[in-house]
This record gives structure tokens, C-alpha cells and sequence, in this order.
């Protein structure tokens, strides 16, 4: 089974919004994916200078590295997206927005990106935080819900961080329908949408159904994992034409993650054909690594 990861941070999970998250995750990561059989890795670029360090991976380790710069939509120059395909990257993450994705104060960015080529990774749908409310540490330790004294020291944290966005930064923002628009302006332009439009799958899979280079990835945890095989919707409301794997998990749970995930086809009786269209065909296609650039 040959394996494209889709959808991977670039650092240690306990250290994502700290300062040199990234040092010594290339290595480890590197182990890992050796381990799991997992070929090459979208490698998300985390916000301040994570496209310079990005650029270093992606220079260290270009066999295994897929290269997805951080552009901020509503931060960064339109020129960002020229500078990422000049640094070699094969693609862009957009998370966190303050508007629609599909407002028209955006759309030069993606017609700069269909103009080279570049894939780009929405995130789509509820954008998790700091802590999960319902399952406290099971998945991650950091996520555990704080009390007390902790609690107000988060809500401190959170408040300072905010006043740095527009008004209107919300998950509202980042609905998969709002990539029906783009798709339809954009058809040439390679989408993503992570996480099967958590909690919105079926509009997710309606939109990806109808417009040909929008896909949507199946990372998401323990809930979206569960979610998307409770309502059985692979095979029929999506085809696996219109899907790609992505862990989005720590780095220690990739290889448990992978081998949940082939599990579940094998259960619902997906061929080897349909497999390896999701696990590896389809983001080769995305990312570019079967033309050249």
C-alpha cells in the first residue's frame, strides 16, 4: 500500500503554538512515516516565520516532503503566493478568516495560486481551539479542560489573541460550500477541503460531487473519523475519486491513525483500486508529483 499524507502540521503537537515547534520534528516525523509506509507528507507551515522554515524542509528532505506554505487571506499580499511557488512549494493552507472564503476581496489569491499550479488546503467547517470541552485530554493531553485559575488565564489569552483579527473571524467563515464558489470560478485550481466539512459533510460531499478538482480530506480525529463511517457516506455521497487521507494527528498516532483508516475501507468493501485513489493517487494528482513543474 503506497500512502500520501495529506494533511500534516509542521511540529510537535504539545508545542504547535510555541516557538520552534518545528525543531527536530523533520527527523522524527521522518522515522515515523518510514515505520507507517507513508511515502510523503503535506507539511503545513505554521503562522510567523514557518514558510521561511518550511522552505528549509522542503530543501532537507524534498523525497518526502510536500511543501504547503501558510497564507493568511486576510494579512498577507498577493504576492505571497508568487514568493511560495518561487520557494518551490507545492501548495498553500488558508485557515482563519474573517470574511467568507469566497469573498471577492479574496479572489485574486486564487487566481494568483490556479495560475501556478498551486493546491490549496481550506480548512472547512468548526475550527477546534485550545481545549475540547466534550473530550478533555483522550486525544491530546493539552486539550485537558482547565479549572479555576487556569481557565481564566485561557480566557485572558484568548481575548489578547482576537483583538489582533477583524471583526467577523469565525467558523462561519470557513463552510465547504463557500469552496462551491470558488471551485466554479477557479475550475482549473486544485481544493481541499479538510476534514469532510466537519460537521457539514453531506453539503461537503454535494459540492465535491459536481465540480472536478475539489477534493476533501478525511482527517479529523477520533469524531470525524467516526462520523463520516457512521453515516456511511464513502461510496454514496462521495465517490473515492473525491478523497485524499490526512492524519492531522500527532506524529506518535500517525501509523495507528493509517491503519484505522485502512480497516475501515477494507470493512466497507472498498476495492484495492478505490484505496489507492484515496490513500494515494488522488493527492499525487493534487500536488503535482505526476507532471512536472
Amino acid at each position: 500500500m503506497r500512502v500520501i499524507d495529506s494533511h500534516v502540521h509542521y511540529g510537535f503537537w504539545e508545542k504547535l503554538f510555541d516557538r520552534n515547534a518545528e525543531e527536530g520534528y523533520l527527523e522524527a516525523l521522518s522515522d515515523v512515516c518510514e515505520d507507517a509506509g507513508i511515502e510523503k507528507v503535506a507539511l503545513l507551515a505554521n503562522p510567523g516565520r514557518g514558510n521561511d522554515i518550511l522552505a528549509r524542509a522542503l530543501e532537507k528532505r524534498p523525497d518526502l516532503v510536500i511543501a504547503m506554505g501558510r497564507l493568511r487571506l486576510d494579512h498577507d499580499p498577493v504576492s505571497l503566493v508568487e514568493e511560495c511557488y518561487q520557494r518551490g512549494f507545492h501548495g498553500l493552507k488558508i485557515i482563519g478568516v474573517s470574511k467568507n472564503y469566497d469573498h471577492p476581496d479574496y479572489m485574486p489569491y486564487y487566481e494568483a495560486a490556479a495560475s501556478r499550479g498551486l493546491a490549496i488546503l481550506f480548512h472547512t467547517g468548526i475550527q477546534g481551539g485550545a481545549v475540547d470541552y466534550l473530550s478533555g485530554g483522550d486525544e491530546d493531553s493539552w486539550k485537558a479542560i482547565p479549572e479555576g485559575e487556569a481557565e481564566e488565564a485561557l480566557v485572558t489569552k484568548l481575548s489578547r489573541e482576537i483583538r489582533r483579527e477583524p471583526y467577523g473571524f469565525s467558523s462561519a467563515r470557513m463552510q465547504p460550500i463557500y469552496l462551491d464558489t470558488i471551485a466554479y470560478y477557479f475550475p482549473e485550481l486544485f481544493i481541499i477541503g479538510a476534514h469532510l466539512g466537519w460537521p457539514d459533510y453531506r453539503t461537503a460531499c454535494a459540492v465535491a460531487r459536481w465540480r472536478p478538482r475539489l477534493y476533501f480530506d478525511v482527517s479529523g480525529g477520533d469524531t470525524v473519523h467516526n462520523h463520516i463511517l457512521e453515516g456511511g457516506y464513502i461510496g454514496k455521497e462521495i465517490s473515492p475519486r473525491k478523497l485524499v487521507y490526512g492524519s492531522d494527528c500527532d506524529h506518535r498516532r500517525m501509523k495507528e491513525d493509517l491503519l484505522r483508516w485502512k480497516a475501515a475501507f477494507d470493512d466497507m468493501g472498498l476495492t484495492a483500486d478505490e484505496q489507492d485513489q484515496i490513500f494515494y493517487r488522488n493527492a499525487a494528482r493534487i500536488f503535482g508529483l505526476d507532471r512536472n513543474r
